[in-house]
Formats: C-alpha cells, sequence, structure tokens
C-alpha cells in the first residue's frame, strides 16, 4: 500500500513524500488425522497486534480426507465452526439432533453411525456439497476449530458464543427425544426379527388331526 501526505516539523513544511507500507502476510496451519485447517492474513495496525498475529482474514482452506477443499469468505467459516462445536457438544453429552446455521448454509445431523455436513454455495447452480464424517473425523474437525478459537497468535473476533453449558433442563429434554427415536427403532426391528422367527417353526398340524381322528373313531377311548 503506498500512502502520500506531508509532514512539519518545528513549524517547517517538510515536502511530500511517498512512503511505501510493506504489509505482512501471515499464514498459520492447524493439522489433525483426517482435517487441516490453515489461514492466511495480516495484523491489524490499528488494534495494535504484533507481526506476529493474524488480526485481519484474508482467506482460509479446510482440507478433509476424502473431501474437495473448502475456501470462503470469514462468515462462512463462523457459520462452520458454530456448527460444528456446537453439534460436537451435544454429540458429548448424548444429544443427537440436526442443526443448521443462522444463515442456512451449513447443516449436519446424525446418519446412521456417522455424521452428514451439508454445505451450501453462495452460488446460484451449484449443488450442495455432502461430506459424511465418522466420530474419529468429526473429533478431529472440532480439534482444528477448538485450537484456532484459543490461539493467541489471532485476535479475530469470530461471530459466534459458546461459552455457555448447556442446561439441564435442555439435555435431559433433547436425551428424552433423541432415546424415544431410537426405542421405536428397536422395537420395530424385535418385532421384524421375532414374527420371522415364529414363520420359521414347524408346525405339527398333521399329527394333531390324526390323533382327533382316531380319538373321534374310538368308542372306548371316549368313554374312559
Amino acid at each position: 500500500m503506498w500512502t502520500r501526505g506531508s509532514e512539519s516539523f518545528k513549524g517547517l513544511l517538510i515536502s511530500p513524500k511517498i512512503v511505501c507500507i510493506k504489509m505482512i502476510q501471515l499464514s498459520y496451519k492447524f493439522d489433525q488425522n483426517s482435517s487441516s485447517l490453515e489461514l492466511a492474513g495480516m495484523p491489524d495496525v490499528s488494534n495494535g497486534d504484533s507481526n506476529q498475529t493474524i488480526g485481519i482474514l484474508s482467506s482460509w482452506s479446510l482440507k478433509i480426507i476424502g473431501s474437495p477443499i473448502l475456501e470462503g469468505e470469514k462468515e462462512h467459516l463462523d457459520e462452520l465452526m458454530q456448527v460444528i462445536l456446537k453439534y460436537s457438544r451435544s454429540y458429548i453429552s448424548g444429544i443427537r439432533t440436526k442443526l443448521v446455521s443462522k444463515k442456512n448454509i451449513v447443516t449436519i445431523f446424525p446418519s446412521g453411525s456417522n455424521h452428514k455436513l451439508i454445505l451450501k454455495s453462495s452460488k446460484k447452480d451449484v449443488n450442495p456439497l455432502e461430506i459424511i464424517l465418522d466420530d474419529s473425523e468429526l473429533s478431529d474437525l472440532t480439534r482444528c476449530f477448538d485450537l484456532l478459537r484459543f490461539d493467541p497468535r489471532f485476535s479475530i473476533k469470530w461471530d459466534f458464543n459458546l461459552e455457555l453449558p448447556f442446561s439441564k433442563r435442555y439435555i435431559i429434554n433433547n436425551s428424552r427425544k433423541t432415546t424415544n427415536k431410537f426405542n421405536i427403532f428397536y422395537s420395530l426391528a424385535i418385532f421384524i426379527i421375532c414374527t420371522s422367527i415364529f414363520l420359521f417353526i414347524p408346525i405339527n398340524n398333521k399329527n394333531e388331526l390324526r390323533e382327533i381322528d382316531q380319538r373321534s373313531f374310538n368308542p372306548q377311548q371316549n368313554k374312559n
């Protein structure tokens, strides 16, 4: 960036001069087994950031094994972090539920024993991206975001608040919903299994009919 200006010293006017300010570009990376989050930016001079601190985010990229590289604006990263971190907290608390970001661009919900992450593009005519995460991949992604949040090399204000713990009522109510869903599923599965077993049990209808016929035609046995 180039700036032009004039300076005065002891009442004397110094001629205007061109000053070259070298912008410091920084890049930090957070690596886990299945996820890699990289952010680039520069210090926010107006905020008094040091030369090693990113206060202005210029770009970010997220690599998840088996998925395309994710990039976007800061608001996209805000939404993704908010949903993933809250979903992980809910999952650890025994709550399996669907979560959607504020602007409806990030969605995650349980999918069998895995988790389905859906990302909507801000561009038109672009189909949503679906990513299936297992427990270890979800843990790696959550770890990357946690490391970013508490890293002192960043002075960026993220647009979400996760510090408030879940209330007991919230945990109990949502746990009951999850339990009820699984109870219905397990009851249906047990019913189908039991019905299938009964279908394969042999029935001796012919032997019973023969015994009844013999008794009906033997009057002495009927008297006894």
